[in-house]
Protein backbone atom coordinates (compact mmCIF):
# COMPACT_ATOMS: atom_id res chain seq x y z
CA UNK A 1 0.00 0.00 0.00
CA UNK A 2 2.62 2.44 0.71
CA UNK A 3 4.39 1.59 -2.47
CA UNK A 4 0.89 2.82 -4.30
CA UNK A 5 0.95 5.94 -2.32
CA UNK A 6 4.89 6.77 -3.11
CA UNK A 7 4.13 6.25 -6.55
CA UNK A 8 1.05 8.02 -7.05
CA UNK A 9 2.56 11.27 -4.70
CA UNK A 10 5.65 10.81 -7.62
CA UNK A 11 2.40 11.26 -10.42
CA UNK A 12 0.95 14.07 -8.84
CA UNK A 13 4.21 15.94 -8.27
CA UNK A 14 4.47 15.72 -12.31
CA UNK A 15 1.18 16.81 -13.02
CA UNK A 16 0.57 19.67 -10.31
CA UNK A 17 2.95 22.17 -12.41
CA UNK A 18 0.78 21.37 -15.60
CA UNK A 19 -2.30 21.31 -13.75
CA UNK A 20 -1.50 25.16 -12.30
CA UNK A 21 0.08 26.19 -15.91
CA UNK A 22 -3.79 24.89 -17.33
CA UNK A 23 -5.90 27.05 -15.02
CA UNK A 24 -4.08 30.47 -16.41
CA UNK A 25 -4.76 31.04 -20.42
CA UNK A 26 -1.56 31.47 -21.85
CA UNK A 27 -1.42 34.97 -22.39
CA UNK A 28 -2.21 36.47 -19.12
CA UNK A 29 0.24 38.33 -17.28
CA UNK A 30 1.33 35.73 -14.53
CA UNK A 31 2.40 37.13 -10.56
CA UNK A 32 4.30 35.10 -9.09
CA UNK A 33 2.20 35.71 -5.87
CA UNK A 34 -0.98 34.52 -7.62
CA UNK A 35 0.45 31.33 -8.36
CA UNK A 36 1.67 30.67 -4.83
CA UNK A 37 -1.92 31.88 -3.52
CA UNK A 38 -3.32 29.93 -6.12
CA UNK A 39 -1.20 26.75 -4.87
CA UNK A 40 -1.76 27.62 -0.91
CA UNK A 41 -5.64 27.84 -1.24
CA UNK A 42 -6.15 25.49 -4.30
CA UNK A 43 -4.28 22.73 -2.90
CA UNK A 44 -2.07 23.03 0.51
CA UNK A 45 -4.54 24.12 2.40
CA UNK A 46 -7.63 21.48 1.00
CA UNK A 47 -4.95 18.69 1.52
CA UNK A 48 -3.64 19.15 4.99
CA UNK A 49 -7.77 19.96 5.90
CA UNK A 50 -8.75 16.55 4.36
CA UNK A 51 -5.57 14.80 6.36
CA UNK A 52 -6.57 16.37 9.31
CA UNK A 53 -9.97 14.92 8.56
CA UNK A 54 -9.22 11.51 8.28
CA UNK A 55 -6.83 11.29 11.29
CA UNK A 56 -9.09 12.20 13.05
CA UNK A 57 -11.25 9.55 11.77
CA UNK A 58 -8.69 7.16 12.90
CA UNK A 59 -8.18 8.32 15.88
CA UNK A 60 -11.44 7.61 16.86
CA UNK A 61 -11.75 4.28 14.91
CA UNK A 62 -8.54 3.49 16.72
CA UNK A 63 -10.47 4.55 19.89
CA UNK A 64 -13.50 2.87 19.56
CA UNK A 65 -11.23 -0.43 18.41
CA UNK A 66 -9.60 -0.58 21.53
CA UNK A 67 -13.01 0.10 23.87
CA UNK A 68 -14.72 -2.57 22.37
CA UNK A 69 -12.46 -5.25 20.40
CA UNK A 70 -14.50 -6.93 17.48
CA UNK A 71 -13.89 -7.59 13.92
CA UNK A 72 -16.22 -5.19 12.87
CA UNK A 73 -14.48 -2.32 15.02
CA UNK A 74 -11.19 -3.76 13.58
CA UNK A 75 -12.29 -3.20 9.72
CA UNK A 76 -13.27 -0.02 10.47
CA UNK A 77 -10.02 1.32 11.97
CA UNK A 78 -8.16 -0.24 8.90
CA UNK A 79 -10.76 1.28 6.48
CA UNK A 80 -10.09 4.31 8.46
CA UNK A 81 -6.23 3.78 8.09
CA UNK A 82 -6.86 3.23 4.13
CA UNK A 83 -8.16 6.78 4.28
CA UNK A 84 -5.60 8.49 6.06
CA UNK A 85 -2.72 6.72 3.98
CA UNK A 86 -4.76 8.27 1.07
CA UNK A 87 -5.16 11.37 2.62
CA UNK A 88 -1.41 11.65 3.13
CA UNK A 89 -0.55 10.54 -0.36
CA UNK A 90 -1.78 13.89 -1.75
CA UNK A 91 -0.20 16.05 0.88
CA UNK A 92 2.95 14.37 1.44
CA UNK A 93 4.52 16.35 -1.90
CA UNK A 94 3.88 19.14 0.39
CA UNK A 95 7.61 18.82 1.60
CA UNK A 96 8.10 22.92 3.04
CA UNK A 97 6.93 24.58 5.68
CA UNK A 98 5.46 23.20 9.21
CA UNK A 99 5.85 19.57 7.99
CA UNK A 100 9.83 20.35 8.25
CA UNK A 101 9.67 20.82 11.65
CA UNK A 102 10.70 18.42 14.40
CA UNK A 103 10.78 15.58 11.81
CA UNK A 104 7.34 15.94 11.35
CA UNK A 105 7.59 14.63 7.93
CA UNK A 106 9.23 11.48 9.13
CA UNK A 107 7.06 10.96 12.39
CA UNK A 108 4.15 10.71 9.86
CA UNK A 109 5.82 8.22 7.73
CA UNK A 110 9.49 6.95 7.97
CA UNK A 111 9.70 6.13 4.35
CA UNK A 112 11.95 4.89 2.34
CA UNK A 113 13.15 2.13 5.25
CA UNK A 114 15.16 0.46 2.93
CA UNK A 115 16.72 -1.56 6.01
CA UNK A 116 13.51 -2.09 7.94
CA UNK A 117 14.86 -0.68 10.97
CA UNK A 118 10.91 0.74 11.67
CA UNK A 119 9.33 -2.64 11.41
CA UNK A 120 12.09 -3.96 13.84
CA UNK A 121 11.56 -1.52 16.22
CA UNK A 122 7.79 -1.93 16.07
CA UNK A 123 7.77 -5.51 16.57
CA UNK A 124 10.41 -5.60 19.46
CA UNK A 125 8.09 -2.63 20.86
CA UNK A 126 5.33 -4.70 20.29
CA UNK A 127 6.89 -8.24 21.76
CA UNK A 128 8.26 -6.10 24.83
CA UNK A 129 5.52 -5.01 25.46
CA UNK A 130 7.17 -1.35 26.38
CA UNK A 131 5.04 0.76 28.64
CA UNK A 132 6.60 3.92 27.22
CA UNK A 133 5.91 3.33 23.60
CA UNK A 134 2.02 3.83 24.67
CA UNK A 135 2.52 7.30 25.78
CA UNK A 136 2.32 9.87 23.08
CA UNK A 137 4.87 12.20 24.99
CA UNK A 138 7.00 9.21 25.45
CA UNK A 139 6.57 7.97 22.24
CA UNK A 140 7.83 11.08 20.46
CA UNK A 141 11.18 11.06 22.42
CA UNK A 142 11.64 8.08 20.64
CA UNK A 143 12.68 7.11 16.77
CA UNK A 144 10.72 8.07 14.50
CA UNK A 145 10.80 4.94 12.82
CA UNK A 146 8.68 3.57 15.21
CA UNK A 147 5.87 6.53 15.23
CA UNK A 148 3.18 7.26 12.27
CA UNK A 149 1.19 5.37 9.31
CA UNK A 150 4.57 2.50 8.77
CA UNK A 151 3.98 1.45 12.53
CA UNK A 152 0.14 1.53 12.50
CA UNK A 153 -0.05 -0.39 9.32
CA UNK A 154 2.34 -3.00 10.86
CA UNK A 155 -0.46 -2.77 13.99
CA UNK A 156 -3.40 -3.22 11.87
CA UNK A 157 -2.11 -5.04 9.34
CA UNK A 158 1.20 -7.23 10.81
CA UNK A 159 1.55 -10.58 12.74
CA UNK A 160 -0.73 -10.76 15.22
CA UNK A 161 -3.10 -8.19 13.95
CA UNK A 162 -6.04 -10.42 14.05
CA UNK A 163 -5.66 -10.37 17.75
CA UNK A 164 -6.90 -6.57 17.97
CA UNK A 165 -10.44 -7.99 17.53
CA UNK A 166 -10.20 -10.29 20.67
CA UNK A 167 -10.25 -8.70 24.21
CA UNK A 168 -6.32 -10.05 24.62
CA UNK A 169 -4.84 -7.97 22.66
CA UNK A 170 -4.69 -4.18 24.92
CA UNK A 171 -1.60 -3.51 24.25
CA UNK A 172 -1.12 -3.63 20.35
CA UNK A 173 -4.45 -1.17 20.68
CA UNK A 174 -2.87 1.24 22.83
CA UNK A 175 0.62 1.22 20.88
CA UNK A 176 -1.41 1.91 17.94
Amino acid sequence: MLKRVALMSKCLVLVLPFLLAAALPASAAVKASDVIERAIDGFVRPAYASLDEHAAGLAKAMHQLCEAPSEINLEAARSAFSGTVEAWSVAEIIAFGPIKENNRLERMLYWPDRKSIGLRQVQATLASKDPSATDPVQLAQKSVAMQGLGALEYVLYGDGAETLAGKDESYRCAYG
